[in-house]
């Protein structure tokens, strides 16, 4: 018989803090970020070893779905980037310059990275992107990801890495938009992705 509760004390302490785990690791996630869906490494035929998820519609296979266009911004057909990074596409957003466009995303820690396709329409685009996030107390960091110039071929953007600090994103972050706009030209963007926890490459 004292084996028996024993043996059931034991497990009742084992399930607790297994629960305790639990609960630990969701409040880390919690305040810290994190769980966005499976990553890869996408961008690693260009020497980047860090692994990305997809961005909701980051094809726009599904027009505008989760987007939201400004300034002439639109979907077009028959203009992917040539690598289909993210499997068969046959869609791509073009901006005009003054145009621009947003999309919500997941991210983990305080230090995520994005790439995306790009490339400059009848010539070189300059492309802008913005970073507005979230806190779990609804605190707002606009951070600028840079400037950069986009050629008449498709290309990875660079990886813009340099969105948050540890002191810029407020504790609890878990979401951000990211703000596309044109400078000059006109630019389309295809197959965007989210390094959730910056990996450095």
């Amino acid at each position: 018989m004292r084996r028996l509760a024993v043996l059931l004390v034991v497990m009742a302490a084992t399930a607790l803090a297994a629960t305790a785990g639990t609960a630990k690791a969701g409040l880390i996630t919690g305040l810290l970020g994190g769980g966005c869906g499976p990553t890869a490494p996408v961008f690693l035929p260009w020497g980047d070893w860090a692994s990305y998820y997809y961005a909701p519609n980051g094809g726009f296979e599904s027009g505008t779905t989760g987007w939201s266009l400004s300034g002439g911004a639109a979907v077009v057909t028959q203009q992917n980037e040539p690598w289909f990074l993210s499997g068969f596409g046959s869609h791509a957003l073009q901006i005009p310059a003054g145009g621009a466009a947003a999309v919500n995303v997941c991210y983990g820690l305080t230090y995520p990275a994005v790439r995306f396709f790009v490339s400059g329409q009848n010539g070189p685009a300059v492309v802008h992107v913005r970073v507005v996030s979230h806190s779990l107390l609804g605190v707002l960091s606009i951070l600028d990801g840079g400037t950069f110039r986009a050629d008449s071929t498709w290309a990875p953007s660079p990886k813009i890495s340099t969105l948050f600090s540890a002191l810029a994103a407020p504790l609890g972050s878990k979401s951000m938009q990211l703000q596309f706009s044109v400078e000059s030209g006109s630019a389309q963007i295809d197959d965007v992705f989210v390094d959730p926890l910056l990996v450095r490459s």
